[in-house]
């Protein structure tokens, strides 16, 4: 397998759907990045700190780490967005969510600061599918009480999914041409047409396709790599298993002789270690063979 080859290909087939493309292009052109969250959130954003790319947010002592693929704090309060493209539903991503938010919070949070310093909180998952199947381009969860869902408990969180297989109309233009740009690559609007001179520009930087190619080399390096550990654990369970059966069947052979000799079963059985109920098995055999 030519590893070189493979990650070219995959260079050269990635789109904004790619979660590194993707999350490069807001890293350096953050002002796209900027103005993308203020479409899907319909909020005013002054400025954005710069987008930090694959943000790695570590749990404490064995936890689960997570690396974010955009992370953007608002300069003008203590606002901050997490931003996912997701390609398939592994079913999990409403837990995906809230250990996200959890770790986010516990990043933020330092030691010996109040709990009020926690900002506002969005985290934000561009689907290519419709997770909740209801045709809607957009799903917005903020916690509120069951006996009365006009009350909010306002603890700063806000989850959302987008889904580019919308069908409704509950969104404005823009964000449904970003959708239709993310899911089959179709350049409309004027937001969309920057973006899409952005992810260009992105795909013809040296500097990127290099990141992206070391990446790729990494993974698919350390895909083979588990592919052959699991190939030699396989192999080495089909030997210990041949080798169980194999002792099976020769001491299954010292049983019949004993059977056709005439030992009782209960002995064969205290001197092999057979099962009584095999070894009945094995005597009918032996007699329906006579």
């Amino acid at each position: 397998m030519n590893l070189q080859i493979i990650a070219e290909a995959r260079w050269a087939e990635a789109t904004i759907r790619d979660n590194f493309v993707f999350s490069k292009t807001m890293e350096l052109y953050p002002d796209l990045c900027r103005r993308l969250l203020e479409l899907i959130l319909n909020i005013k954003i002054s400025e954005i700190s710069y987008p930090e790319r694959e943000k790695t947010v570590e749990a404490c002592i064995d936890g689960k780490g997570i690396r974010l693929d955009v992370y953007v704090q608002d300069k003008g309060s203590t606002r901050s967005f997490d931003v996912e493209m997701q390609l398939s539903d592994s079913n999990n991503l409403a837990k995906r969510m809230r250990y996200y938010q959890g770790l986010i919070d516990i990043d933020k949070l330092k030691r010996g600061q109040h709990y009020n310093a926690l900002g506002e909180s969005f985290i934000i998952f561009i689907c290519t599918f419709d997770r909740f199947k209801q045709g809607r381009h957009i799903y917005t969860f903020q916690e509120r009480c069951n006996q009365d869902t006009a009350l909010k408990l306002n603890d700063g969180t806000t989850k959302i999914f987008l889904s580019t297989k919308g069908t409704i109309d509950d969104v404005s233009d823009d964000i449904k041409a970003f959708l239709r740009y993310v899911d089959k690559g179709i350049v409309s609007g004027k937001f969309v047409e920057e973006l899409d001179v952005a992810v260009n520009s992105v795909k013809t930087n040296a500097k990127v396709r290099h990141d992206f190619m070391t990446l790729q080399m990494a993974l698919l390096e350390e895909r083979m790599e588990g592919e052959k550990r699991g190939r030699i654990e396989g192999e080495k369970r089909g030997r210990i298993e041949g080798e169980k059966r194999g002792r099976i069947k020769g001491t299954e052979s010292v049983a019949i002789k004993l059977i056709r000799r005439g030992r009782p079963i209960q002995e064969i059985h205290e001197d092999t270690g057979l099962p009584i109920h095999r070894l009945e098995k094995l005597k009918d055999k032996c007699e329906s063979e006579a």
